[in-house]
């Protein structure tokens, strides 16, 4: 494949990885190749068959649902009940223009979804506290991270 941008694009896979296809085994091995390198094919296998719980999907939850969806966990839950805000800008990755008043977990879970098409993303919008944790966890997902801003519901 030829690219029409950079003459001889072709002799180079990580500018083929990049290309709008992403169906093919091939460039799901790519994608992943730098985290493949770290954990083995083993290892890789164990994250595209994970599932990650993120409670709190701001300045902490939304960098850390980013990073576990980049690193190839299959399944990713985002439980927040919040809205974008304006002043979110600064710390949220979410936080960008056209995003305000809309869900986190709306907002976050297209980000994540353009990030890895693979990844199943639920998203629950809704209070993490002690009249929903059982639920929640109930999924029994393989990691849990808390990245609550609101000690109540702690």
């Amino acid at each position: 494949m030829t690219s029409q941008f950079i003459p001889g694009a072709d002799a180079f896979p990580s500018l083929r990885a990049a290309d709008r296809d992403e169906g093919d085994d091939y460039r799901l091995h790519r994608r992943f190749d730098r985290m493949g390198r770290l954990v083995g094919d083993r290892g890789m296998q164990r994250l595209f068959t994970s599932h990650a719980l993120v409670i709190g999907i701001g300045g902490v939850g939304s960098w850390a649902a980013e990073s576990l969806v980049r690193s190839g966990v299959g399944v990713i839950t985002l439980v927040d009940f919040d809205l974008v805000c304006v002043t979110n800008a600064n710390r949220q990755l979410h936080a960008v223009k056209g995003a305000t008043g809309k869900p986190k977990v709306e907002v976050m879970g297209a980000r994540l979804q353009a990030i890895n098409p693979r990844c199943e993303v639920r998203c629950e919008r809704r209070f993490y506290g002690a009249d929903t944790s059982e639920t929640l966890l109930s999924i029994k997902p393989d990691v849990v991270i808390d990245a609550i801003d609101n000690l109540q519901a702690k």
